[in-house]
This record gives C-alpha cells, sequence and structure tokens, in this order.
C-alpha cells in the first residue's frame, strides 16, 4: 500500500501532470494543466519545462501544446523488455490466437488496474479490441479477476478497501460481498469471466498464470463479442484457456503443490 507521508511534493505534481493526458486529452497547454491540478500557472510551467527536458513531454509547435513524449515510450520498452514471460508466453498466445481467431490478451496487475503487456487483435470482422499497454479496473475484467481470485484472501479485501468496485457497465459487481463471492468462485473452477462487466457487448474468460513461487503473476484472456460467445459456450473455451495457462505456468517453472 502507499505512504502518502513519504511523498514529495514535486514528484508527484509531475507524475500528475503525466497522468493527465489519455486518449481523451493527448493535448494539454501549461494553463489546462494549471487549472486541472490547481497549480499556479508558473509552478505548472516550471514542472512541464522540466518534463520536456527530459524527453517525458514534447510541444506541438503548432498548437503549443504538449503532449507525451517518447522517454516514456523508451523506458515502457525498457520494462517490456526484461518481462521473460512475455517471451516465454507468446508462442502459446499465438498458437491459441491461431485457433480461435479472437483476441488474445496477457496481462499483470498494477494498483486498481491490470495492464495489458501482449495482445493479440482478432481476425474476424467483429472483434474486441485491445492493445499493449492498456489499463482497465482488475475489478471488471477477467484478467483482473483471475488473478484477484488466487491472492490471499487479505489482499482481495485490501484491494476493495483502497480502490473500491465502480461500475463500469451495468453488469460490473459493485457490491463487496457479492464480488468476494465472485472470487471464490474463480478459484473453485480456476478461471474468471467478465460477462459485459467491463464492456457493454463483451465477454471475457481468463485464467491465471503462476511463477515458480506459486504466485499468480499475470492471466491469460480471451476477448469475444457476447453475440458470438453465449454463456453455454463458456465452459469450453474455459477449458482451452485453462490448458494454455498451466502450460505457460509449467514453463516458468510452476510446481502445483500436492494435496
Amino acid at each position: 500500500m502507499a505512504h502518502s507521508s513519504k511523498k514529495i511534493g514535486a514528484v508527484q505534481r509531475a507524475v500528475d501532470i503525466l497522468n493527465l493526458f489519455d486518449s481523451a486529452s493527448p493535448e494539454l497547454g501549461t494553463t489546462e494543466i494549471a487549472k486541472a491540478l490547481g497549480l499556479h500557472k508558473s509552478t505548472a510551467a516550471s514542472l512541464v519545462y522540466t518534463l520536456e527536458a527530459n524527453g517525458y513531454l514534447t510541444q506541438n509547435p503548432n498548437s503549443r501544446k504538449y503532449r507525451l513524449g517518447f522517454k516514456l515510450l523508451e523506458r515502457a520498452n525498457s520494462v517490456l523488455d526484461h518481462i521473460d514471460v512475455r517471451e516465454i508466453a507468446l508462442p502459446w498466445l499465438r498458437q491459441l490466437h491461431d485457433e480461435c481467431g479472437e483476441t488474445v490478451n496477457l496481462g499483470i496487475l498494477d494498483g486498481a488496474d491490470v495492464v495489458y503487456i501482449e495482445s493479440l487483435l482478432s481476425t474476424r470482422v467483429l472483434g474486441m479490441h485491445s492493445k499493449v499497454g492498456k489499463r482497465t479496473p482488475a475489478h471488471s475484467a477477467a484478467l483482473g479477476k483471475a488473478i484477484l481470485g488466487f491472492l490471499p484472501l487479505q489482499d482481495a479485501r485490501e484491494y476493495i478497501a483502497q480502490y473500491g468496485l465502480p461500475a463500469m457497465t451495468p453488469n460490473t459487481i459493485s457490491d463487496s460481498t457479492k464480488f468476494l463471492q465472485e472470487l471464490e468462485r474463480v478459484r473453485e473452477q480456476g478461471f474468471a469471466i467478465d460477462d459485459e462487466e467491463n464492456e457493454l457487448g463483451g465477454r471475457c474468460v481468463a485464467a491465471p498464470i503462476f511463477d515458480h513461487e506459486g504466485n499468480p503473476a499475470l492471466a491469460l484472456s480471451i476477448s469475444v463479442p457476447s453475440a458470438r460467445l453465449s454463456l453455454a459456450d463458456v465452459p469450453q473455451l474455459a477449458a482451452r484457456v485453462l490448458q494454455v495457462a498451466k502450460t505457460i505456468s509449467h514453463s516458468l517453472g510452476y510446481m502445483p503443490r500436492p494435496f
């Protein structure tokens, strides 16, 4: 859990600036940044200048507004280059992708979100779309539930207490008691389902991938338009997802504990 008393103000404000940029706000001016964060314009300008000087922001010469710089991509690629699991998992992801033609994802838990570290898009005309680096609330996504379901119960309770369960769609499980019951079902059946809980029109089936210490380090999922995947067909798809997840887990050195 974060220790707010140890945060350095200027660093936090710089991080807050970077977090303002998203697909809805790809470019922002200094005045907009200052207003959004409640900062004096001169303070915002100094922070923006520092981020720009280090390559984390870049200025559009036409609009004079700022957008995220390539240094962030460089840092992201550096992280991804050292996640060996992507290389280990990729052949199995490709095989699964070739078999079903649907979107196949690999994700890790990061705070409140699950982050996609690999995504092979559907080859069908109508398919679910994702991309590497995408973040989505873990509680509403099958990927996130697959990981949360195999963490210690206290960790799941702390997740709920810290981040809450905001509704992404009318189907999102937002009640803590029901969500914990959902995680219990995930543990019992070995896989998680997102039944239009994160995005209307889409269903997702995911299974955890365990590391050599037996921790649910990440998860594998298949995302399918709900019109093409009925709930009755979920078990068959889940069986294949589980099989691939277990194969990748074994490749990472995971050995199931005997009962």
